[in-house]
């Protein structure tokens, strides 16, 4: 903790306790002015910073370059952090369910690059989560530490007996459900509502997820089931005021891996304090090349950094294409080019382009939808590459909390 308040703190604030309790001007780079106009906002401390930032953030990057904005609040968040705390640096995702719900079958697919079959055959050698699993995904710069739950019911008797230390600096809890479990649904249920419980108490304002595991294509959920998923979504809409029913529950499935990439890709551009922002960037660029459907993939992570599509229905065409594609690139870092013909059933013919793009060494991946036949034809990868670099270069430099201050 030393080495972050040197790096963060103004020097006569080094040495003092109650960091939350800080005015944001304690923070190395806000000026009196700046902190002026952010007490202004009823942003008055290090803690207020850290918990409020998002109801006034249009109005923060309105006065102030977003860069220095984003900075502020990921060191805020980095500092009122619990010293029980063990990540340091980057966001924390918590996932959680009863043992055999799937939780590591999505992390592992989340990161999985190939065949479909090499991914079953690491699947079916998994064995149940003892206690506490740790891994790390890099999202755009952005270290995600993952901590996954074990499930059995000797390992939930300690989250529930000592909540703080896996649940304080949380950024996102999700909840797996087994659908095809309907022998556990009321264990599963009660399990969460004991989880909700618990992350009430400590006041922990902490965006929910519900995902509804393994629903895969071949299996039909009846209307029983339906109706216990309809409870679970009830129920944590009257109460988790941080969970919205119509965007924070997934049907997912590893054999629809499109379905695991969406919900991860819309989590991480949550947590990445990006979401509204990027829209508007994406929307332009599709806009420029004709686009029905424009998105930017981490070419590490397989995540949808930047996102924007004229229809819903773009959005598993466009996944299910990317991951199709990229498992037929041998070598990432070798200049690629794939196209191929889609005709949906209104007879619509789309044209589907995936290409590498390169921003400061890194590696990015293009895709899109069009219909624009000239367009796809006469593709300038140079001048789609400054397409995106002017509307997305502030987006794609900026690193979260893993550059500011700690990498």
């Amino acid at each position: 903790m030393t080495e972050l308040r040197e790096k963060l703190l103004k020097e006569e604030f080094q040495k003092q306790k109650n960091i939350k309790g800080f005015p944001v001007e304690a923070l190395l780079d806000v000026s009196k002015d700046e902190s002026k106009f952010l007490v202004e906002l009823g942003l008055q401390t290090i803690e207020d910073l850290a918990n409020n930032w998002n109801e006034h953030y249009e109005k923060m990057i309105k006065k102030i370059p977003k860069e220095r904005v984003n900075s502020w609040i990921a060191a805020s968040r980095l500092l009122s952090l619990e010293e029980t705390e063990k990540v340091t640096t980057g966001a924390k995702i918590i996932m959680v369910g009863i043992d055999n719900a799937g939780k590591t079958s999505l992390s592992i697919a989340l990161k999985h690059r190939g065949a479909l079959s090499l991914l079953f055959q690491k699947l079916y050698a998994l064995t149940p989560t003892r206690g506490l699993l740790r891994s790390k995904i890099e999202v755009f710069g952005l270290d995600v530490h993952m901590h996954e739950l074990g499930g059995q019911s000797i390992y939930r008797e300690d989250y529930l007996n000592n909540p703080q230390q896996y649940f304080i600096g949380t950024d996102v809890i999700i909840f797996v459900i087994d659908v095809q479990a309907k022998d556990r649904f009321e264990e599963s249920f009660e399990y969460l509502k004991q989880i909700t419980n618990v992350t009430n108490a400590l006041k922990l304002k902490v965006p929910w997820k519900i995902f509804f595991h393994k629903s895969d294509p071949d299996y039909e959920i009846d209307e029983k089931s339906t109706e216990v998923f309809s409870s679970i979504i009830d129920y944590m809409s009257n109460n988790c005021p941080f969970f919205n029913p119509a965007k924070d529950f997934f049907r997912t499935s590893v054999k629809i891996r499109s379905s695991i990439l969406g919900a991860f890709s819309h989590i991480f551009r949550e947590i990445s304090l990006i979401e509204q922002g990027i829209q508007e960037a994406s929307q332009e660029v599709a806009q420029q090349l004709n686009a029905d459907f424009f998105g930017l993939y981490d070419s590490r992570s397989n995540v949808c950094f930047a996102q924007y599509k004229t229809d819903e229905r773009y959005i598993d065409i466009a996944h299910n294409a990317y991951y199709e594609a990229i498992e037929t690139i041998v070598n990432i870092r070798e200049a690629f080019l794939r196209i191929r013909r889609y005709t949906l059933d209104d007879d619509i013919n789309e044209i589907f382009i995936l290409r590498d793009l390169r921003f400061g060494g890194d590696i990015y991946i293009m895709a899109v939808l069009t219909q624009d036949e000239e367009m796809a034809r006469n593709l300038d990868q140079d001048a789609v590459q400054e397409i995106i670099e002017n509307q997305l270069r502030d987006w794609i430099e900026f690193r979260g909390y893993a550059a500011f201050p700690l990498d």
